[in-house]
């Protein structure tokens, strides 16, 4: 699936979140850090240009491939999330955008998280949300409650995770996708966005249409003059070990 679509066009409109991150986590010259679904690499590169000692890891060799070309300096390396192939303690930072959140066993890849990391993580999460989770329950598309990404972006949750390991911070962010309209947006998010491409590819002609068309009159209701603006809520989660 993770090689399905153009993430890179994706990628960029994460650009300041990804600056965010990067910033808050405060890389220093010669840390080991590592990057978990690294996708096309945009964390990793920011934490490398800072004087880390960069490793991205990411589950899709597309993605790689991608990552590699940009900055053949970085080793990006294939691997899952939930089963690392690193000793304890390797690292002395763990990052990931919108990525590890969607590495299907959430507890292994905690542990995985906390396993690897030897100073401070921060990754980014989507918080639930109820107007989308509201058009995918209409077309049974959304994941199964317990197992959705989006329950990384609850922040009982994370604690549950991660908070006998790490003291953590949490904060809130809000991010935009800007448009002319609901189907530039549909035809951006269908070919950028792989879960989404995935999704949509599975569905036959008229369930597809009827999708799009809810999809494009949800974007439309967040429409500012010439432009439509839907956001989405996020968590940016830091932790430092105990």
């Amino acid at each position: 699936m993770w090689s399905l679509g153009e993430y890179e066009e994706l990628a960029r409109r994460f650009a300041p979140i990804h600056d965010r991150l990067v910033a808050k986590l405060d890389p220093q010259p010669g840390e080991r850090w590592l990057d978990l679904a690294t996708g096309t690499g945009a964390v990793a590169v920011r934490a490398a240009a800072a004087g880390a000692d960069v490793v991205g890891v990411d589950i899709a060799p597309r993605m790689l491939e991608i990552a590699r070309s940009k900055t053949p300096e970085i080793r990006f390396e294939l691997g899952d999330a939930g089963a690392l192939e690193y000793d304890d303690a390797s690292f002395d930072v763990v990052s990931s955008a919108f990525g590890l959140i969607f590495a299907p066993d959430h507890e292994a890849t905690a542990r995985e998280l906390a396993r690897v990391c030897n100073n401070r993580m921060g990754f980014t999460s989507w918080q639930p949300d109820a107007e989308l989770r509201d058009l995918y329950d209409r077309f049974e598309t959304w994941p199964p409650e317990g197992k959705a990404p989006f329950e990384w972006g609850r922040r009982d949750y994370v604690e549950e995770l991660l908070a006998d390991t790490f003291e953590l911070e949490i904060e809130e962010g809000t991010w935009h996708l800007e448009g002319s309209s609901g189907e530039e947006l549909w035809e951006f998010w269908r070919n950028a966005a792989p879960p989404f491409k995935a999704m949509v590819d599975e569905m036959g002609g008229e369930r597809r249409e009827a999708f799009r068309a809810g999809y494009i009159e949800y974007v439309e209701r967040h429409r500012e003059g010439d432009l439509v603006r839907p956001s989405r809520e996020y968590l940016l989660v830091k932790g430092r070990r105990r």
